[in-house]
């Protein structure tokens, strides 16, 4: 108490009574993304150091490192006609250190299968050796297709050398498909425009260093490249913040590559490499980052969310290099999001089914406790894919053999149209018991199919759209559900229209989302006359208590919401007052939602009731330094099965006598 010593007058303010309560965030969502490196670079030469040619993987999944840029120049699929000189080009892969481009194995990545019979080889040699001379004339020579699937560009001026990453089935030109262009003499770069790198001709845009034949690969450790990049994820709020957060992310990664290539080279000495670095080259690199599939799912599920009335996003990009287990899931997760406290969702859109596992576990009581989880369904649960596509998918339908999704090719369409064929075992409940992750309490809801929307690195008719995860878009129907007049967090978010949508992946009728939903698995479907919608509100519970989404997210409104409220009462005296002081804080916040229509009941009395006092908190308990609160809400429950009955009435003669 305080010391009154000097006659005067004193000033005293208390803190006394209940407090009101502000009601916590539900919208804010976090999203999870996988940037993965190739795990060797060859370092450039020249101004441009510090570029990279990454080795060449031959499983086709690492192609985004392939062809980076494009721009059409030559728009003719006719090959010319034999060149005299071609025979004098030596045919083995010269002896420059580089290495093969098949990733050191014996043959190339087709195989070594002969080119097609329509265009022979000679031809095709022929043809992207006169596409060199029209763009770089006088300046370099091309070497025919070797064994290992490898042409070889040679710098006759400089003797510089550069591997163009291709497969001998792959360079008969087509219209638009490939084209080469000099950067600047002085940056000794190539611009490398390439389209058809995998069976989906996606093409990707970035600037290629020439590879040094002096030069040693560098061998990346994505797990210090990760610890050093890794920390607490930042908020955007648009599109274009995303934007400059991934300029800034690539300027760092580019720093880190840096660091790992030389062990001269210090932190200060990278970032002037990089701030030094000529804009068209730094522009460049920056374009070959946003290509990545990790990337650009990131985008894609960034540009649904706000797109369906999302508000704020917080964004984690984890890396690692290919055909790695990555970093460990629980401890990115920590570090990327235990500082935010605002955020109240979290997905990971298009990573693979230990990914779905690891934000659902750390939404959930062995986490944070106060998340729910955006999970998705399989790409192909409901649809089968190519021959190579099955080849690599588990029974539970996630792709598994050293081909994770964050860097699976991204798949694009001329038109948003259905052209794949139903899986016909998707309803076998081995399938739909562990095609998603499952807990006992509902912290998360699985959605499903995927959906296709507009591409935004599409380079013309053949690919203006793009198949993506459907977790981003779904976060913002969520969220737009809570925000909007008449919703809120007790409305479950189904029978919600779904924005930036062209189409589905598949369409379900009634009867294949039967086993769908007793499984917990949402569905995106048309509806008549309505659009593409949610249709389903399930969550991926085991305990029938916690079956839907609306009644989850509400208890864990509440939960925070309260425990963010009620601070204050930490080391107060526990007494009556003080007790008296919790409950009627918390009555006044659950009253609020009750005259809301959040909470279900005739009165307020069957809608919530709040305990503390002597009765649940003993003697026993207050000497331990316990204080109790005993809280039972309503929630509202949704009309998930609408049901209207139709009889005859009886007959006239019946109804007189009555």
């Amino acid at each position: 108490m305080p010391e009154y010593r000097t006659p005067g007058v004193y000033i005293e303010e208390m803190s006394v009574g209940p407090r009101p309560v502000v009601a916590s965030s539900t919208t804010d969502t976090g999203f999870v993304s996988m940037f993965t490196l190739p795990s060797t670079f060859i370092p450039g030469r020249g101004r441009a150091t510090g570029l990279f040619l990454p080795t060449i993987d031959e499983q086709p999944f690492g192609s985004w490192n392939r062809a980076l840029a494009f721009r059409p120049l030559i728009a003719s699929d006719e090959a010319l006609p034999p060149d005299p000189g071609a025979s004098a080009a030596p045919k083995d892969p010269p002896k420059d250190g580089a290495p093969p481009t098949n990733g050191g194995k014996e043959g190339g990545s087709n195989g070594g299968k002969p080119a097609p019979k329509s265009v022979p080889v000679r031809a095709q040699g022929n043809r992207l050796r006169a596409l060199v001379e029209e763009a770089l004339p006088g300046k370099w020579d091309i070497d025919p297709p070797s064994m290992d699937d490898s042409v070889t560009l040679r710098s006759v001026d400089k003797n510089d050398i550069l591997r163009v990453p291709l497969r001998r089935s792959q360079l008969s030109v087509k219209e638009k498909e490939w084209d080469l262009a000099w950067g600047a003499d002085d940056h000794q770069v190539l611009q490398l425009i390439a389209s058809k790198a995998v069976e989906q001709g996606v093409r990707h845009n970035g600037v290629l260093a020439c590879a040094d034949p002096a030069a040693k690969p560098v061998n990346l450790d994505a797990a210090n490249i990760q610890a050093r990049m890794q920390r607490i994820a930042p908020a955007v709020h648009t599109l274009d913040a995303f934007e400059a957060w991934r300029r800034e992310f690539s300027g760092r990664l580019f720093v880190e590559i840096l660091l790992e290539s030389d062990e001269r080279m210090t932190q200060s000495k990278a970032e002037s490499v990089w701030d030094s670095m000529p804009q068209d080259a730094r522009s460049a690199w920056e374009r070959w980052v946003r290509a990545h599939p990790g990337m650009v799912r990131l985008e894609l599920a960034l540009s649904g969310f706000f797109q369906n009335g999302g508000k704020t996003a917080y964004v984690a990009m984890g890396v690692q290099t290919q055909q790695a287990a990555g970093p460990n899931k629980r401890k990115m997760l920590e570090d990327s999001f235990d500082g935010v406290k605002a955020m109240a969702l979290i997905c990971a859109p298009g990573l693979d089914y230990g990914w779905q596992q690891a934000i659902l576990e750390y939404a959930g009581p062995r986490g944070r406790g106060d998340l729910f989880a955006v999970l998705e369904t399989p790409r192909h649960l409901l649809t089968r894919g190519t021959r190579a596509v099955e080849s690599q998918l588990n029974k539970q339908r996630w792709l598994e053999k050293d081909a994770p999704y964050e860097v699976g090719m991204l798949e694009t369409l001329a038109s948003p149209q259905q052209t794949e064929l139903r899986f016909n075992g998707y309803s076998e409940d081995a399938v739909l018991d562990r095609c998603v992750p499952r807990d006992d309490t509902g912290y998360g809801a699985a959605y499903g199919p995927w959906v296709v929307v507009d591409n935004p690195l599409s380079t013309g008719a053949h690919d203006r759209y793009v198949i993506a995860p459907p977790a981003g878009h779904i976060a913002g129907v969520i969220a737009a559900t809570d925000l909007k007049a008449g919703g809120g967090v007790h409305k479950a978010p189904a029978n919600e229209l779904v924005a930036g949508v062209a189409e589905l992946v598949t369409s379900i009728s009634d009867r294949e989302q039967e086993p769908l939903n007793m499984k917990g698995i949402n569905i995106i479907r048309h509806r008549p006359g309505a659009g593409i919608r949610v249709w389903g509100a399930r969550t991926v519970a085991s305990d029938p208590l916690w079956n839907y989404v609306n009644v989850r997210r509400l208890f864990l409104f509440v939960e925070r919401s309260i425990r963010d409220a009620i601070q204050w009462a930490v080391f107060l005296p526990n007494t009556p007052e003080t007790r008296g002081d919790l409950r009627t804080t918390i009555v006044g916040f659950l009253f609020r939602l009750y005259q809301e229509k959040m909470l279900d009941g005739a009165t307020w009395k069957e809608a919530f009731s709040v305990r503390c006092d002597e009765a649940n908190n003993p003697d026993t308990d207050v000497r331990l330094g316990m204080l109790t609160v005993d809280v039972e809400i309503r929630p509202v429950y949704p009309a998930e099965f609408v049901r209207v009955r139709f009889r005859q009435s009886r007959v006239r003669g019946e109804i007189a006598e009555g």
